[in-house]
């Protein structure tokens, strides 16, 4: 069995490994449940056939990754469990540290002994940062708060019956953090007094049931879920009016299928139903509606293996009904298992709800945002709340070249994806041009600290590679893709840069088995030519006129290296340091969201 590669190292800095990328998105025809939806564990790297990523959810993840060490710890969270198999030990364990600048962690997880019959399992975790980061180009500035915390809390059980498996989970996550990303520029001292007290919390609950036969148990098979979530997010500031933005999601999705002749040929049908609802605080135009079918034929035999179907979809939003159609067509051929061609010619609308963009990018706007000026009735509102458009990806091509040679694997690809309603996010600073009461026609200006969403359309191409290596103490992973876009405004202008989405993204993954009781690992991620926007408004209460100039600044280069080790002291007993940010590089996560660069985490480790 693979071990565990701990890809991204323990740290109890909530941004030591800032810029993963993260491609978990939600479409809407799978539905796929995880035992957690909390962070993420990366097994040892195996090369998948849909690797392509051509969908668009590119984040930032501002807390490292928890990992369960290197030494055959069961996962702590979101790692799926394999169908029809009880594959998790038992009991569990307990994990504490903490790092630089005062950032404690916390793992907790225990789940029963393997039976033939029932898993049930219980996780918790903690991380958290509290200090200051010095603001970008502003030497006279002092720091402000960058404080960030992460609770998780999570049951899950799974249940093996005759010929089928039912999972039950329940999790419930809680994120707190600073909105700390001003702009020096435009800010005197006295403007920060007030606004880097602005604070965020986001709450999650989520909820999963999913039946599914064993594929092996029968000529049919089938699939059935239902999951439901909840998640409200509310700002604190001093001088402005906040309320909670709440959001509702509902969805029920099946699969059922049968197998032709033989066992090599199939026919399905998929179909999921999904009901997004939000409060009027944050969204005045509906609930959002998506219903989608889609039936396949399927061949699978040794060598090749072929899907032919057609996926209908119905997106209601704003009074308005798409009617979508898309082909879902795959092939792929093993001439040798060195050597195999695939092709994927399909379709797909990805969901933009609230909670999808708030976790992508923790600091976008929202929220009706209210401001009294010195002089009534010059009080003004804005309202930052976005519209929720799903990304409509109409037609993607991807063809890739993989295989395996023992211990060694490949993936060569390239896709082609053509979108509309991609959500990029983009700083917003607006000058208000105030009547002439006021001394010298004076502005006033605010900088919201946050990100408002723009949507745009075009397409994409993507080409890259992944290479593996495992062994029973060495293994390494490397990826590297380059992202070429061109884009143009929901009103035809043209974009100059996919804002904040790098041209490049590559990671290297190490793992080395020094001894039977030490392990070392190294992680290096790079994100090149990114850039962000800075949108400059200028209008007059009195013309009701405005004129907008587009500035965009590029975003420093990522190489963000870090260390760690893990030296197991009993069999039940171990430590573990880590070292990121190794090179104190001072990038951004998000425009003006910097990070402070280096930090050292120690902790131990106790198996039960």
């Amino acid at each position: 069995m693979k071990k565990l590669l701990s890809i991204f190292l323990l740290s109890g800095f909530a941004f030591s490994l800032a810029a993963q990328v993260n491609k978990d998105v939600e479409v809407t025809r799978n539905y796929d449940p995880t035992v957690m939806d909390a962070q993420k564990i990366w097994y040892e790297p195996t090369i998948t056939a849909d690797s392509s990523n051509v969908r668009d959810a590119f984040s930032y993840s501002i807390f490292p990754k928890s990992s369960p060490g290197n030494f055959g710890l069961a996962p702590i969270s979101s790692a799926k469990i394999i169908d029809g198999e009880n594959s998790l030990p038992g009991l569990g364990y307990i994990r504490a540290g903490a790092g630089y600048q005062i950032s404690p962690l916390f793992d907790f997880y225990i789940s029963n002994k393997n039976t033939q019959s029932v898993l049930v399992g219980f996780y918790a975790n903690h991380r958290s940062f509290f200090g200051k980061t010095k603001l970008e180009n502003n030497e006279y500035i002092k720091k402000v708060k960058s404080n960030f915390m992460n609770n998780d809390l999570g049951i899950f059980s799974k249940f093996f019956l005759d010929g089928s498996t039912v999972t039950l989970n329940a999790d419930y996550s809680r994120r707190d953090l600073y909105l700390y990303g001003l702009d020096p520029e435009i800010y005197s001292l006295g403007d920060f007094s007030s606004l880097e007290k602005d604070r965020r919390a986001m709450n999650l609950f989520n909820g999963n049931l999913l039946w599914k036969s064993d594929r092996d148990a029968g000529e049919v098979f089938y699939s059935f879920g239902a999951s439901y979530q909840l998640f409200n997010a509310r700002d604190k500031h001093d001088a402005i009016k906040s309320v909670s933005m709440k959001e509702n999601a509902f969805a029920l999705s099946g699969l059922l299928g049968a197998n032709l002749i033989d066992e090599t040929q199939s026919i399905s049908i998929a179909a999921r139903a999904a009901l997004y609802s939000r409060n009027k605080d944050l969204d005045t135009l509906g609930n959002n509606i998506l219903l989608s079918a889609l039936p396949s034929w399927n061949y699978n035999d040794d060598y090749l293996a072929v899907k032919l179907g057609v996926q209908y979809l119905l997106d209601n939003y704003n009074k308005t009904t798409k009617h979508r159609i898309y082909p879902a067509v795959s092939a792929s051929y093993k001439i040798h298992d060195y050597f195999t061609l695939g092709m994927e010619i399909k379709g797909e609308t990805e969901v933009n709800n609230f909670r999808k963009l708030a976790l992508e990018n923790n600091y976008m706007a929202f929220g009706n945002i209210e401001k009294k000026l010195d002089a009534y009735p010059y009080d003004y509102s804005l309202y930052l709340n976005p519209a929720f458009k799903n990304t409509n990806h109409k037609l993607i091509g991807v063809f890739s070249i993989k295989g395996d040679i023992e211990s060694f694997s490949y993936n060569i690809f390239t896709s082609y994806s053509k979108l509309e309603y991609l959500p990029l996010y983009t700083n917003n600073t607006a000058k208000f041009f105030l009547p002439p009461i006021y001394p010298n026609n004076d502005t006033y200006e605010y900088d919201y600290n946050a990100f408002t969403i723009r949507y745009a359309k075009g397409n994409k191409i993507t080409t890259g590679a992944e290479l593996s290596y495992n062994d029973d103490d060495f293994s390494v992973y490397a990826k590297a893709v380059y992202n070429k876009y061109n884009l143009k405004t929901e009103n035809n202008v043209e974009i100059e840069h996919a804002w904040h989405k790098p041209a490049f993204e590559g990671n290297l993954n190490l793992r080395y088995k020094v001894s039977y009781d030490l392990v070392i690992t190294a992680d290096l991620r790079t994100l090149l030519q990114r850039y962000a926007i800075n949108n400059y408004k200028a209008w007059s209460w009195l013309s009701s006129t405005a004129d907008v100039t587009v500035v965009s600044r590029k975003l420093k280069d990522v190489f963000d290296l870090s260390l760690g080790a893990e030296y197991l002291v009993t069999n039940k007993f171990s430590v573990f340091g880590n070292l990121s940010n190794v090179l104190n590089q001072k990038y951004d996560i998000y425009s003006r969201y910097q990070v402070p660069g280096f930090i050292a985490s120690v902790g131990l480790t106790y198996r039960f």
